[in-house]
């Protein structure tokens, strides 16, 4: 019998799990992924459909693209309930040009037998960037994450 990870069956452990997909080494994000999803993992958000590789080669590209531990993502609301959870959270991005942003997450997900994601489904609100005084700045502007989608504006 294999053991079960417990990473998601606390408000406390689930944020430390979330905030590591993206402050990692990128030479080492197929490993620290494969430690909290499922082979089957699959993650739908926006106009995001990605399985277990698509989503290590996303995390990648992250972790490549945006400055050391530039995101910070703080769960307000934790449920659940058997298999599934559910989150809400607030997150800030440090982009490379030193402009932070903000969002707000809705995070639906199901966990496999072994404690790790099966899936994850996310509806993000993206706040815009912080201005001089503190306060949040609505623009139209999406960091594109997806190499495809950058390439394409090209």
């Amino acid at each position: 019998m294999s053991s079960r990870t417990a990473f998601s069956d606390q408000k406390e452990t689930f944020q430390v799990a979330l905030n590591s997909l993206f402050n990692g080494k990128p030479d080492e994000t197929e490993t620290d992924l494969a430690r909290i999803c499922h082979p089957t993992f699959r993650l739908t958000a926006e106009k995001e459909d990605l399985d277990f590789p698509g989503f290590v080669k996303h995390i990648r590209w992250l972790r490549e693209n945006l400055p050391v531990n530039s995101v910070s993502l703080t769960i307000t609301q934790f449920l659940v309930d058997g298999n599934q959870r559910a989150d809400r959270h607030s997150s800030t991005t440090v982009m490379p040009d030193g402009q932070v942003r903000g969002a707000e997450t809705f995070l639906f997900a199901e966990i496999a037998d072994d404690g790790r994601l099966l899936w994850v489904r996310e509806h993000v609100m993206r706040f815009g960037y912080r201005g001089p005084d503190g306060n949040w700045v609505k623009d139209d502007k999406v960091f594109k994450t997806n190499p495809e989608e950058k390439a394409k504006e090209k």
